[in-house]
């Protein structure tokens, strides 16, 4: 019975070649070139986007109009025994795109709506990623460095009491010209030494704490889009990693002056949104 079911699946999957090519002839023929060169990933996120498919198989393009994109697509189910499920479905343009050019319209002519085509399906396929993926749709895309002393200053204190804690560790009493006044006068008790380590630790925990909410700020954000070089799937060069190094080091305070950055951004949108809806009033 499974045995049977399975091979009803590799049959509509055999068939799938079969099916785009009477698809692809349905439409103009200075168009074929064009829908042969859409991608399956993007189709595949925009599918997952507006009608909620999961991991869709062998989607066709049964038609591309002014109006909107109809699949036709293969729904996997959870048993495996069974055949996936074929569906179909229609993707919007909203607004609509311009008119196909008749099949004897100059080729610049044809050229120029299948490139307003392809804009338009990567913006689709970037909103969709974005919501998919959580994101926002503010991106913030510049480092802003610290500028206030406070911050300059509880970068140092950080740096200094952590240097200092790893040199007693290592050398104490025979720490360069400090050592034996600190170990007379300041760390005479072993449980003054520990207290100190202790709260440096809390320390530290405190500002992985805060990398963490950094990060996540900076992926919702889209900052972890720029920069170039990858180690690890970490953005190594750019503002991603300058955020990062500035929240270990800062604290509290970096991400504070994120919030802020973003902020601005938001709006600087809002009033170039402003802007554009106060001119498309003008022209009416």
């Amino acid at each position: 019975m499974a045995k049977s079911k399975t091979t009803t699946a590799e049959a509509a999957h055999a068939s799938a070649p079969t099916d785009a090519a009477f698809a692809l002839m349905k439409h103009p023929a200075h168009l074929r070139a064009f829908i042969t060169q859409i991608p399956q990933t993007l189709l595949s996120t925009l599918l997952t986007h507006h009608i909620a498919a999961y991991q869709p198989k062998s989607i066709i393009i049964t038609s591309l109009k002014p109006s909107g994109l109809s699949v036709s697509y293969l729904q996997p189910v959870e048993d495996i025994c069974f055949a996936p499920v074929p569906r179909s479905a229609t993707i919007p343009f909203r607004p609509e795109l311009s008119p196909i050019p008749a099949e004897d319209a100059p080729r610049s002519e044809v050229f120029t709506w299948e490139e307003e085509c392809a804009a338009r399906l990567r913006d689709m396929e970037s909103a969709a990623l974005t919501i998919l993926e959580g994101r926002s749709d503010i991106a913030v895309l510049r480092y802003v460095p610290p500028t206030s002393p406070a911050s300059y200053l509880a970068a140092a204190q950080f740096v200094l009491l952590s240097v200092f804690i790893v040199m007693w560790i290592f050398r104490g009493r025979d720490l360069p010209f400090v050592g034996p006044f600190i170990a007379d006068n300041i760390f005479n008790v072993e449980w003054k030494f520990n207290a100190t380590a202790i709260f440096h630790a809390a320390i530290l925990v405190k500002r992985w704490g805060d990398v963490l909410s950094m990060a996540k700020k900076l992926r919702l954000y889209n900052v972890d889009k720029l920069g170039v070089g990858k180690v690890g799937g970490a953005r190594m060069r750019g503002p991603w990693i300058q955020w990062i190094v500035t929240a270990f080091f800062e604290g509290w305070r970096c991400e504070r002056r994120f919030d802020e950055e973003v902020a601005r951004v938001g709006r600087a949108m809002a009033a170039e949104q402003d802007s554009k809806s106060e001119e498309a009033k003008k022209t009416k």
